[in-house]
């Protein structure tokens, strides 16, 4: 286990990582290879960005954010003034002054809250890790490692209430990754501590704790595994020059999902 805290590099580095695992399962490993290829952040992801930054790295906010000046582009003056800031810029993280008046609020909130408070104390912030498993070149960044088995990441959303938080974390498969982070750390899904920080990114900015119980993590770590020999699976086939189907080739039988039966 490596840790090499690269900020800017990490995501141009060879690894399979959780965002891939997850874009897998999601879809298939067609589509999560044309992600790697075609990603762009979108403005609700550079929040996002902000927002971690500013809770763990407070102190290189200015040097990893930019605040975007309110210039109208439309006149030469305003594209001359956003053409400089877009220089002086370079590969920082670009959010408007708006979202860093949120991204502010953020870790006020978090600051706040007295379990997140304690969590947080004593970790390890940004942690990133190349690993092995089962033969394959594998990365991980982490938020926040505390100790030898205690893992915690940051989610911003727009409701952090426990329902509509579980929906979120299953929807967007946070026990693939929480499971994968165990196994970045040496640990294992099954006696690692996993929590997810939840912060509200618009007023009143409410934070809520959760913590990953076995049964969830399990599942996570079954997905990662079917995940992984899906992406072999697709990379056998390019190493063949054969083109992989995002579907295969099979005719499939709609079946009603359960929600929809009203007979």
């Amino acid at each position: 286990m490596e840790n090499t805290n690269l900020k800017f590099d990490y995501f141009s580095r060879v690894g399979i990582s959780a965002t891939l695992l997850k874009s897998i399962i999601k879809q298939s490993p067609v589509h999560a290879a044309t992600r790697m290829r075609t990603f762009k952040p979108s403005p609700t992801m550079n929040l996002g960005t902000a927002a971690h930054c500013a809770i763990l790295e407070p102190h290189r906010y200015n040097e990893l954010i930019a605040i975007c000046p309110d210039c109208d582009r439309r006149t030469k003056t305003g594209k001359a003034e956003y053409a400089s800031f877009v220089e002086s810029a370079g590969k920082k993280t670009v959010i408007k002054f708006d979202q860093h008046e949120a991204v502010i609020a953020m870790a006020n909130a978090v600051d706040e809250h007295e379990h997140a408070t304690e969590l947080m104390q004593d970790t390890k912030r940004e942690v990133e890790i190349d690993f092995t498993f089962d033969g394959e070149t594998c990365k991980a960044k982490i938020d926040a490692v505390k100790g030898d088995n205690t893992i915690i990441d940051i989610k911003t959303t727009i409701d952090a209430s426990p329902d509509a938080f579980a929906r979120q974390s299953a929807s967007l498969f946070y026990q693939m990754q929480m499971a994968w982070y165990a196994k970045a750390i040496g640990s294992s899904w099954k006696t690692c501590n996993c929590y997810v920080i939840a912060v509200e990114n618009t007023e009143p900015y409410g934070v809520a704790v959760y913590r990953y119980d076995v049964d969830v993590l399990d599942n996570g770590w079954k997905l990662c595994c079917r995940a992984l020999r899906q992406w072999r699976d697709y990379n056998a086939t390019i190493s063949k020059n054969e083109t992989p189907k995002a579907y295969g080739d099979c005719v499939y039988d709609i079946e009603l999902p359960a929600w929809a039966e009203r007979v």
